[in-house]
């Protein structure tokens, strides 16, 4: 079991390729990777405080710009106040990279207990504007007291503990007391390091790949199904009462049909979501890297993909055949064969040009492909239109069919 310290998941970006080394290894089986409660309380936490320092910094400036305009302003309304929806933001995007490590109730109380009584990794910190010092570290110490539970716990696991808070925590080699006690029983079964390159060198050995190979197991049935998955539950229509989509994106359109009469113009338009599951093309990889991890080869690639399909289009609101590139950074084993692709991160889809637009061949549009859209006597297709993708779309989300 890999644990790690705060230190070392704020100091990595969640894009970045050490983020995608700590998913390769948690893939490939070899050792899982997790972070005490502690520290993903923690991180959440100090994104929630600069949120709020922020949000309090919007609304002090709303107030004196309406305080300072010598004439009425139309009312300048915030967004609520929402703390917990910010931390569980970011507990939601840490736990896609490690797994969370409960803490016990004695660890808890062991925790305060050695703040109360200095205990490392407790200890007295002095106070910017105050004369009295104060005792800190209940925090480290859950963290620090976490990692000692799980080994003593799991006897046929070894935990390889990483921080670079050595001040508190050490180097690895000594430990102050009580903390010398924790582990003095644990012998090699707890492995200190005090950075990730540490956990890299131990798990991974940079080799060399076929860039052609790599090509040919992504453009795989099996793998771009995984794609078509992943492109469906990232930007599918998603209807219901009052409201038309979670989110947007962009891609180039067809000139199919048009609520209003005038047709869709040719070129980069916003989607407010595919109806059915696209098509996708393999356009282009980029990028390989190639590591080996136990018995097998894993590469991350940047592959660009071509989606194309049946989008409802939000300007003007229509229906018509569209096409979108889409980046996705990829884990694949050219050695695992039962190990299928999986998705690291991926950018939001964009618009193509008209050269790959026409390259993608023909595209399911409503007019062609589907049944005529419903009028009401007004003559506007405008409501029998959002009723039938209402309809459509809560149908389509209870089958998961792929009507093409």
């Amino acid at each position: 079991m890999i644990l790690l310290d705060t230190n070392i998941l704020r100091g990595i970006s969640l894009s970045s390729v050490s983020a995608d080394l700590i998913k390769t290894i948690r893939a490939a089986g070899v050792q899982e990777v997790a972070v005490p409660w502690a520290v993903m309380e923690e991180l959440a936490a100090q994104h929630a405080v600069r949120y709020k320092e922020k949000f309090d910094d919007a609304h002090a400036a709303v107030a004196a710009l309406r305080r300072d305009t010598p004439w009425p302003i139309p009312q300048l309304t915030l967004p609520d106040f929402a703390p917990e929806r910010v931390r569980q933001h970011w507990r939601d995007r840490y736990s896609a990279l490690v797994d969370v490590l409960p803490v016990s109730a004695s660890v808890l109380q062991e925790a305060v207990f050695r703040e109360a009584n200095l205990l490392a990794p407790c200890k007295l910190v002095a106070v910017k504007g105050q004369e009295k010092q104060e005792k800190v570290g209940a925090r480290d110490a859950a963290i620090w007291l976490t990692a000692v539970q799980y080994a003593r716990e799991h006897e046929d696991d070894t935990v390889y503990f990483v921080s670079r808070n050595t001040k508190d925590f050490g180097d690895g080699t000594t430990y102050k007391h009580p903390m010398n006690l924790d582990v003095q029983d644990l012998g090699g079964r707890f492995v200190h390091y005090t950075s990730l390159d540490d956990v890299v060198k131990e798990f991974t050995e940079p080799t060399d790949v076929d860039e052609e190979a790599v090509r040919a197991i992504l453009a795989m049935p099996e793998n771009t199904q995984v794609i078509v998955e992943e492109a469906w539950q990232d930007g599918r229509y998603l209807p219901s009462p009052g409201r038309l989509s979670a989110h947007g994106f962009r891609c180039t359109v067809s000139p199919v049909v048009d609520t209003a009469g005038g047709g869709v113009s040719d070129g980069n338009s916003l989607s407010l979501g595919w109806l059915y599951r696209p098509k996708v093309l393999l356009d282009g990889v980029r990028d390989i890297s190639a590591y080996r991890i136990g018995d097998h080869v894993w590469c991350t690639a940047t592959a660009r993909w071509l989606l194309s399909g049946s989008a409802l289009i939000a300007q003007p609101f229509t229906l018509a055949g569209a096409v979108a590139e889409w980046e996705t950074r990829v884990l694949v084993s050219p050695t695992s064969s039962e190990s299928p692709l999986t998705v690291l991160r991926s950018a939001a889809p964009s618009g193509v040009s008209q050269e790959e637009f026409a390259s993608v061949g023909d595209i399911p549009t409503w007019g062609k492909n589907y049944p005529a859209l419903p009028t009401q006597g007004n003559g506007s297709h405008v409501e029998g239109l959002v009723r039938t993708l209402l309809n459509l779309g809560l149908a389509q989300s209870e089958s998961r069919g792929v009507p093409m």
